[in-house]
């Protein structure tokens, strides 16, 4: 099993990222371009990391997204590698905050000389890291929940928050919905909540929204908010917070007898798991997630066969819906680096994701990875499901769609 680095001082990690503003110079990403062999590869090892919310309000689905790349690791490595090369996972906790999502990536590519990022998490701070990535070609695959920044290095393999959050929009207008409201955090989580509602809600001109609250990021406090949402009596509501305040805003209203559908995407709702609907208790029955997986009890032999690998972890969250996610990016990465031959350079890798519009890559658990060519091309799925958490477990509400 990989193993986790230590932690470092404080001042080490300011000394990291001084250092990295300043010394990691493109050199890297450029040798790597232009077909030369890139930081994070041996004869016998390929280096990967990412950066995980272990700790913090977020550290439950932190804890299955480490899960769920560990364990195919395990599993791949246990198998001979990627073209043999045996992988060497470096996991680094950012504790849920922004600057430490930053200080890590810096950290990842400057000191660890990964290969590439894989699920990195952190919607919140990624986007603070682009152009870093940017000068030094850092592939990132499969990070958790950003919006695409349509960049050459980044590839999203789920749907992003905005298009789970049109998903969901067009489901309540199809149930008959037609009062909406809205709570969501005053960062990029809301940023894209608004892009869903822009995009969305035109095409639903009979649905309105009638409270858009906003609540701040980390905060226990979402009385207020949820005050105001109960006022303003909608059929549905929105939420684009993290799991912790999910939980606390299912209870609100539930201990006001607000029985109302209520939906999170995925990173929200920790679909297929607890982060969310642990905490909510009783007030999680009727709870709707998104879903960029499918869910961990479903019969599909896919699932099944992850599922028999996690009952086998040694650590938290294995068998949780974050574990399935990552462990099926981690499984996709394999998959695109083996059709990489010998030529592992950055230049091939982005040519040959690219190519996956035509020839996908197809592993059962998540949908189709079709990744196509800049600018768009880069969200390489573009459906996502619903999930409801009813009598205890998660069950699919509606499967794989794109919003209309």
């Amino acid at each position: 099993m990989a193993r986790k680095p230590h932690m470092v001082t404080a001042a080490l990690l300011v000394a990291v990222l001084a250092s990295a503003c300043g010394n990691v110079s493109s050199d890297a990403g450029t040798s790597a371009r232009s077909g030369e062999t890139p930081p994070g590869i041996t004869q016998d090892e390929i280096t990967l990391g990412a950066t995980l919310p272990l700790t913090g309000t977020a550290a439950v689905a932190g804890q299955g997204l480490e899960a769920g790349l560990k364990i195919a690791a395990d599993e791949i490595n246990a198998a001979g590698g990627i073209n043999g090369r045996k992988i060497k996972l470096v996991l680094l906790d950012d504790g849920f905050t922004a600057d430490r999502v930053v200080t890590n990536v810096r950290r990842l590519v400057s000191q660890e000389k990964v290969y590439a990022l894989v699920a990195p998490a952190g919607s919140q701070g990624l986007p603070g890291t682009w152009s870093f990535i940017a000068e030094n070609g850092t592939p990132v695959w499969g990070p958790v929940s950003p919006a695409d920044p349509k960049q050459q290095e980044v590839y999203l393999l789920s749907a992003t928050r905005a298009s789970q959050q049109q998903v969901a929009i067009d489901y309540f207008a199809k149930q008959g919905s037609k009062k909406l409201a809205v709570i969501k955090q005053d960062n990029d989580l809301g940023v894209s909540m608004k892009q869903a509602l822009d995009l969305q809600m035109p095409k639903h001109p009979d649905v309105k929204i009638v409270a858009n609250e906003d609540v701040q990021p980390g905060s226990t406090d979402v009385s207020s908010a949820v005050n105001k949402v109960i006022a303003a009596e909608p059929e549905a509501l929105l939420l684009a917070t993290d799991n912790n305040q999910v939980a606390l805003i299912l209870q609100h209203l539930r201990q006001r007898n607000i029985t109302i559908p209520v939906f999170a995407d995925q990173g929200g709702a920790g679909t297929g798991g607890t982060s969310a609907v642990g905490p909510a208790g009783a007030a999680a029955e009727g709870f709707i997630g998104g879903m960029q997986a499918d869910v961990v009890s479903t019969d599909n032999p896919s699932v099944e066969h992850w599922r028999a690998l996690a009952k086998q972890y040694q650590g938290q969250q294995g068998e949780s819906g974050f574990s399935l996610q990552t462990y099926s990016f981690l499984k996709a990465f394999a998959e695109l680096v083996k059709r990489l031959g010998d030529d592992v350079s950055y230049a091939n890798f982005n040519k040959t994701a690219e190519s996956l519009a035509d020839n996908p890559i197809s592993l059962g658990s998540i949908p189709d990875i079709e990744c196509g060519k800049l600018p768009d091309g880069h969200t390489c799925v573009q459906q996502a499901g619903l999930a409801e958490f009813k009598g205890g477990k998660w069950t699919v509400l509606q499967g794989f769609t794109a919003a209309k």
